[in-house]
């Protein structure tokens, strides 16, 4: 293989555009390759997309309201992405000079594009990490960071687990966190951070926000917890809490869940002793119900050795709707309220007038504008690909032009809550704003926890 070219420390041309490449373009890379160009054109820098795909008609028909871009866009049809990764012809040309590689397939492709980015020197973003083996789970480390001491070494930055849950949640919580420390409090320590989550749709027929196979995957493994530092196991379903979300009537019945926030707020604060993921909402109870019916079971179906019960549930579940059926359910009064909400509790100590007060800090955000998709370009989006999408693309994009005119200032495998603290305060306040712009409303709380 080509030794990597030498890091050249250059600040970019003005006069060319920015290159973005997509690997893959389904319901969140095609709201992000739309949200990107959006915050270009506002921002007068120009674009173009390359987009590789192993179904270019599906591609093109996820932008059918995005006509006004498509100018900037080039889909190449390719039947695996191995060749792209290996930097054979006509690939390693059509990739040179790229700025930014996103990952919006599968979380197994987030290795081999790190690998392509260290030898070109782009910047990488991906949206989940493949997490659920069991290396993750006794390393308690995403395999991106295998790939953290060569992206330095060319002065790029790898953003892993964007979107909105994970991403911006980490975010937010690096942000409070940050500014918690920044007090300079003599005795104050924080003690737990609680994420909770609300994906709640109410329709007359059953429609996944995401690909059925991601929420059995996601919503069966057994989740873990940190607790008072340590790691804990726990049964699916169960240790449920109630929490009241803004703009709810009523409490919402959270699970334990395993998800990527844990690992990273742990990674970033090990001082933290305890911390938790939940989650709740329609799509997971109905996934809760096919559980506790056994219809998840690994048990063979009759004579057929190779035929499970979990197999057949999986064949037989409706798979996630195209765009344009999305777009008809929400027109015609099929899909009648949704909700996406993530509220992180970060629950803090300190010594006042001589005794321990404990304090519930609480940041988070909310969607519920989903009706005013219809008539913009992101028409077709569900109100968990469209969140998750302009999350990832604002985030991306306030680091990518902080990088192009401060070449090397951020490098290196880095999460939300990493870029909350690496970015300087004007550009974290303009993530906060875009946030507000593309209607993802943001909150924040303090209250004594003792009235709990």
């Amino acid at each position: 293989m080509t030794p990597a070219p030498a890091p050249t420390g250059a600040s970019p041309d003005p006069a060319q555009p920015v290159t973005i490449v997509f690997f893959g373009l389904g319901a969140v890379g095609s709201n992000m390759l739309i949200c990107l160009a959006e915050l270009a054109e506002r921002d007068g820098v120009a674009v173009r997309f390359l987009v590789y795909t192993i179904d270019p008609t599906g591609a093109q028909d996820a932008l059918y309201h995005a006509e006004q871009y498509l100018h900037s866009v080039k889909l190449i049809g390719v039947q695996s992405f191995d060749p792209i990764f290996a930097r054979e012809a006509p690939y390693a040309d059509q990739l040179a000079g790229a700025a930014l590689l996103v990952n919006a397939a599968l979380p197994s492709f987030n290795c081999p594009m790190l690998e392509l980015a260290a030898y070109l020197g782009a910047h990488t973003a991906d949206l989940a990490s493949d997490m659920y083996d069991a290396e993750t789970e006794r390393t308690l480390t995403f395999a991106q960071y295998q790939h953290d001491m060569a992206l330095r070494e060319r002065g790029v930055a790898a953003m892993i687990n964007l979107g909105i849950s994970p991403g911006i949640t980490n975010f937010l919580i690096g942000d409070h966190i940050n500014y918690l420390r920044g007090l300079g409090r003599k005795d104050f320590r924080i003690e737990g951070i609680d994420l909770y989550l609300l994906e709640d749709i109410d329709a007359d027929t059953v429609i996944f926000s995401w690909a059925p196979a991601v929420a059995l995957d996601e919503l069966s493994q057994h989740p873990l917890r940190l607790t008072q530092g340590r790691m804990e196991k726990l049964p699916p379903f169960t240790s449920a809490r109630s929490y009241a979300f803004p703009h709810e009537p009523g409490d919402c019945r959270q699970y334990p869940l395993y998800q990527e926030e844990l690992l990273s707020l742990h990674r970033t604060f090990p001082e933290i002793a305890s911390i938790g993921i939940y989650t709740g909402g329609s799509e997971v109870e109905l996934v809760k119900a096919l559980w506790q019916l056994n219809l998840l079971s690994k048990s063979t179906v009759g004579d057929q050795p190779g035929l499970t019960v979990e197999a057949v549930v999986r064949a037989v579940l409706p798979g996630m709707k195209k765009p344009r059926r999305i777009e008809e359910y929400l027109r015609n009064g099929t899909i009648h309220r949704t909700h996406f909400c993530a509220a992180a509790e970060i629950r803090c100590s300190e010594s006042v007038r001589n005794e321990r007060q404990t304090l519930i800090e609480t940041v988070g955000l909310s969607y519920l504008r989903y009706r005013g998709l219809l008539d913009t370009p992101y028409a077709g989006a569900t109100y968990i690909s469209y969140p998750t999408a302009v999350g990832a693309a604002i985030l991306a994009w306030h680091t990518l032009e902080h990088v192009r005119t401060n070449p090397g200032a951020i490098r290196g495998v880095v999460t939300g809550e990493d870029l909350a603290v690496l970015l300087p305060r004007s550009r974290v306040d303009a993530v906060r704003r875009d946030l507000v712009a593309w209607d993802i409303d943001l909150f924040e709380s303090v209250r004594d926890a003792s009235w709990v």
